[in-house]
Order: C-alpha cells, then sequence, then structure tokens
C-alpha cells in the first residue's frame, strides 16, 4: 500500500511502461494517432470527474491508477509490439498457457474445488476469491464454474473468448495437432466457466468476420446496416416499456435473474446518469432503493459504468478510440499481404467483441489493463507497406536459396 493506494505487481509493470513511454516521448510520438488523442482527452476527463466529487487528494491517487491501468497498458503494448511477429509470438504464448490450465479447470469444475486459489491463500494469507463464489450459486448441474487464475468465472470466460479468434484462424492456417489440441483447451475452459459472455463474444466475432471478410466490396451496404439498426435501437429505446438495453440484455444471459439483475441497474442508474451527465459520480454509490440494497454496488456493464462514474464525455471519448481503431485498421486490412492480415483479422474480430459484450459484462480487476494493452497491440498493423516489403524479400531469399539447391543437385 502507498497512501490510500494498493500496489499490485502488474501495476508496478504497467507503471513502468507509462514512465518508459513519457522519458520517450519522441518515440511515442511518431507512432501516435488519434487514439492517443483520445486516451489522454479521457485521463484527463476522470481526473475532472474525481476532482469536482471527491477533491484533489482522491483525484490524483485515483486518475493515477486509472493512467497506469489504461495508459500504461496501451502504450506497453504500444510500443514493444511494434512488429508482427512480436503479435504472432505475444498471441501464441497466451493461447498455449490458457491451454495449459485446461486441466485444472476441468478439476476445477468437476470437484467443485478451487485449487489454484487454496493454493494462492495459503502462499499470501490472503483471501483470492469473493466468498460468494464458493457457494450453492456457483454450481450449476454438479459442474462448478470455473474461474481458474481468475476473480470471476466471466473475466476468465472473458480472457479466453478474446483469444479464440487467433486460435482458430491459427488451426484454418496450419491444421497442425498441437495448434487443433490448444483451441480444443481453450474451447472446454470456456464451456466450464458457464457464462454467456464468452458465447456472446464467439457469436459476435462470427458477425464480425463476415464484416471483415466483405467490408472492402461492400461498405456502403455495411454502414447502411449499421445506421438501419441504431436507427431500429432508438425506436425500441422510444416506444418500448423496457428500452433497446432493458430487452438487449434480457435474451443475453443464460441466467434469467443475472439478465433481471441487470435491467435494473440500467433503470436506477439513468437518475445518476441524467444528474451528473457532465462529470459523473466517481467513486460516489448509485442511487436505488432500500430492497435493493442486497445487490452491491456493482455494475455489470463496463459502457454503463463508464457514464455513470465519469459522465458522457468520457464515454464517447472511449467510444470513439476503440472504433476508430478498429475501423482505421479494418480499412488497411486488404493492403497486408496474406502472410499477415489473417493476424489483423483476428486482432479486429477479437476486439470488436470486446466493446460490444462491454454492454454486459464490467472489465474489473486485471480484465481492464487487458482491454487497453489489447487496444494498442495493433499499431504496428498502421505500416503494411514496410512489412509487405519484408515478407516479399523472405519470400525472394527462400526461391533464391531454393534454386541455388536444385542447381547444386543437378550439377
Amino acid at each position: 500500500m502507498v497512501g490510500s493506494v494498493r500496489i499490485e505487481a502488474y501495476r508496478f509493470i504497467l507503471g513502468l511502461a507509462l514512465l518508459y513511454a513519457a522519458f520517450n516521448f519522441r518515440l511515442a510520438l511518431q507512432q501516435a494517432d488519434l487514439v492517443d488523442i483520445l486516451l489522454i482527452a479521457l485521463t484527463g476527463f476522470v481526473f475532472a470527474s474525481f476532482l469536482h466529487n471527491h477533491g484533489l487528494q482522491k483525484a490524483v491517487e485515483s486518475t493515477g491508477i486509472f493512467a497506469i491501468e489504461t495508459l500504461g497498458a496501451f502504450y506497453l503494448a504500444r510500443l514493444f509490439i511494434i512488429t508482427p511477429q512480436r503479435f504472432y509470438r505475444l498471441n501464441q504464448i497466451f493461447i498455449t498457457l490458457l491451454a495449459l490450465l485446461t486441466a485444472l479447470t476441468c478439476y476445477e469444475a468437476f470437484t467443485q474445488h478451487r485449487v489454484l486459489h487454496e493454493v494462492a491463500e495459503n502462499i499470501t494469507g490472503n483471501q483470492a476469491l469473493d466468498p460468494r463464489l464458493y457457494t450453492h450459486y456457483y454450481i450449476r448441474n454438479g459442474i462448478m464454474r470455473a474461474t481458474s487464475l481468475f476473480e470471476h468465472p466471466i473475466l476468465y470466460g472473458t480472457l479466453m473468448a478474446l483469444f479464440f479468434p487467433f486460435a482458430i484462424l491459427l488451426v484454418l492456417r496450419y491444421r497442425s495437432t498441437g495448434h487443433v489440441l490448444t483451441l480444443g483447451g481453450l474451447v472446454t475452459s470456456m464451456i466450464l466457466t458457464l457464462s454467456s459472455a464468452p458465447l456472446l463474444a464467439i457469436i459476435f466475432q462470427g458477425f464480425t468476420a463476415i464484416l471483415v471478410r466483405f467490408w472492402q466490396n461492400a461498405r456502403e451496404f455495411w454502414l447502411s446496416m449499421f445506421f438501419g439498426g441504431l436507427a431500429t435501437a432508438l425506436l425500441i429505446e422510444a416506444f418500448s416499456n423496457r428500452g433497446f438495453f432493458g430487452i438487449l440484455i434480457s435474451y443475453l444471459t443464460f441466467n434469467p435473474n443475472t439478465g433481471y439483475f441487470r435491467i435494473l441497474q440500467w433503470e436506477y442508474t439513468t437518475d445518476d446518469i441524467r444528474d451528473n451527465l457532465i462529470l459523473g459520480i466517481a467513486h460516489h454509490d448509485w442511487t436505488r432503493p432500500y430492497w435493493m440494497e442486497w445487490m452491491g454496488n456493482s455494475i455489470d456493464s463496463f459502457w454503463l459504468l463508464l457514464i455513470l462514474q465519469h459522465g458522457l464525455f468520457a464515454l464517447i471519448l472511449l467510444l470513439l478510440a476503440c472504433l476508430y481503431a478498429v475501423f482505421h485498421t479494418l480499412n488497411l486490412a486488404h493492403h497486408h499481404c496474406e502472410q499477415h492480415r489473417w493476424m489483423v483479422s483476428a486482432w479486429i474480430m477479437s476486439f470488436m467483441s470486446l466493446i460490444l459484450i462491454g454492454f454486459t459484462v464490467d472489465y474489473f480487476g486485471k480484465l481492464q489493463p487487458l482491454f487497453f494493452f489489447m487496444l494498442g497491440a495493433i499499431g504496428w498493423a498502421h505500416y503494411y507497406p514496410l512489412w509487405n516489403r519484408q515478407a516479399e524479400e523472405l519470400a525472394s531469399s527462400d526461391n533464391s536459396h531454393n534454386t541455388n539447391l536444385n542447381d547444386n543437385r543437378e550439377n
């Protein structure tokens, strides 16, 4: 602890990354685009929100943590993942490590024994999980919802879904036994979280794959589909008694009770959002009836929590940053050679699903820094002429080498 701020290992690493970006300002500036500007503006609005609601000391401490978990994670990826080779290796390491957890995930789910968290508690002396995660509420048909190393099954399942596009495209591209087994491990672990979040993510990824495949030749069609969907959502919001998000959430959860709780959160935060539209309520509690106190103060939506805590402009800035990153990358995807295009497609599918399921899931804990890390992990794709030239030179070198070998054999 430093003051009232809890310093963890991942925050220390992200803090060092942020300091590195600050001390290497010119390097960061060379790679900067609209996303950098929007994220820095977002941090400014977060500081104003905390200052308005809690005073200077709280503003400095809380904005510092926010900057570390957002800008630190973003620049760690932006300044480290600067080649397609590094992007490939990073994803390969992640999916391999996650696949290796599959056996322990199966053990946890079927024996109802959270063994990894028990080991962590014995080592640290601290309770690693919310006690409710050990109760019957997280057991369905004799299977305990798996958490593995994470704080909640939703976080674990979302992380698996995040790397699913890379894993499945890897299988389709190389068709090796090892890649198939890795994909099988990810899918098994996703299923054992018994969460709707990874299933939703994969559904959204499927639609996004169609978008990526036909974007270049049917851009006007997709834009008309988007604005048509937006108009439909506005009409539903205006004339339905449950509203667009109420209907959406009610159909996007496996558990009807969970869907009902999330609808209540959207309903009862509306007054707080309207009364604090510009700077939000920061860390103040949101208003709800006395009979809802048993629910706690958590909000199960990343985007709802952002506008509630830090206001409308914070929501707009981050959404713009995310959508700009996705569609700017999508517009450049067809310029990449086949050797790299599939990785660009995997990132678009992955990150687009993160944006969409953020309406029904809160990225709390270590998943929030990972969200911003993934946002910064695609910066290399903007320099496609360089990578295409390197790929051509490598292919030319391989062809020349093969030609020389054939000539030597003939001689």
